[in-house]
């Protein structure tokens, strides 16, 4: 797929009043559908100087075709063709949480038929900040367990999670491989599961480390959800951040009046 197009936004825009971004998708999609799954695509300064757009304006488009499964981007060498089911889903689709359903990572792949597994990458006692001692109801310096871990499904990389625990509540917390466990596991045998959450979710784009942890390019699209969990008597038991490839999480809800 690595060649020069004909095909450039004058030939299309005449006919489609969407947005650049969308119209640049369009096209790109009727080209992927004659692709070898894994050709490389044209590098994104060359889409740009064919388009005429930013590289924002590309990378919107370039968004849209990997949420769709047509495309990925492999950390340091580009974009490619994908191919068949490597978007973290067998079917081809990002994941999506059930709406209004509290579940953890490994609960929601699990439930959807996929296998999860996490690589640890922090696991650590240390003091709690002023910020996060608010956060989670504790004096500032207080033992806090810190747990950071690449978390992939199907073996693909999907997100990157760091999560905040008193230190009290799990004492056995650095003699646990959370490689394998589960935390919510943890929090139900300390005798505090999580019965509810409070989330904020926003759009953020890969710095490097991210980029390199969830084999993406730099500055590719992220969601960023922060997640408060507490347990039954309404106590903050995790203070949550985790980063999604944009091309492999949905976030669902429901909304009544």
């Amino acid at each position: 797929m690595e060649k020069d197009g004909n095909t450039t936004l004058e030939d299309v825009s005449s006919k489609s009043a969407g947005p650049r971004w969308e119209q640049i998708a369009a096209i790109l999609a009727d080209e992927l559908r004659a692709a070898e799954a894994g050709s490389r695509l044209q590098s994104e300064a060359a889409q740009c100087r064919r388009f005429a757009v930013s590289r924002m304006t590309l990378r919107q488009a370039l968004a849209e075709l990997q949420s769709r499964g047509l495309v990925e981007a492999r950390a340091g060498r580009g974009w490619f063709v994908a191919a068949p089911g490597r978007t973290g889903a067998p079917d081809g689709a990002p994941i999506a949480e059930p709406p209004g359903k509290l579940m953890s990572f490994s609960e929601m792949a699990r439930s959807k038929g996929h296998v999860p597994d996490s690589e640890v990458l922090t696991q650590e006692i240390r003091p709690a900040t002023f910020e996060e001692a608010e956060q989670l109801g504790l004096v500032p310096g207080a033992d806090l367990f810190s747990l950071r871990r690449l978390r992939r499904l199907n073996g693909l990389p999907v997100a990157v999670d760091h999560s905040l625990v008193p230190g009290d509540l799990l004492p056995d917390a650095l003699a646990t491989d959370f490689s394998t466990a589960s935390l919510h596991d943890a929090f139900r045998a300390a005798g505090a599961p999580p019965t509810s959450a409070d989330l904020e979710i926003e759009a953020i784009v890969a710095d490097t480390e991210d980029a390199t942890l969830l084999d993406v390019e730099e500055g590719s699209p992220l969601l960023k959800v922060r997640q408060l969990f507490l347990d039954a008597e309404r106590r903050p038991i995790e203070r949550g951040v985790i980063q999604y490839r944009a091309d492999r999480y949905r976030y669902r809800a429901t909304v009544r009046a």
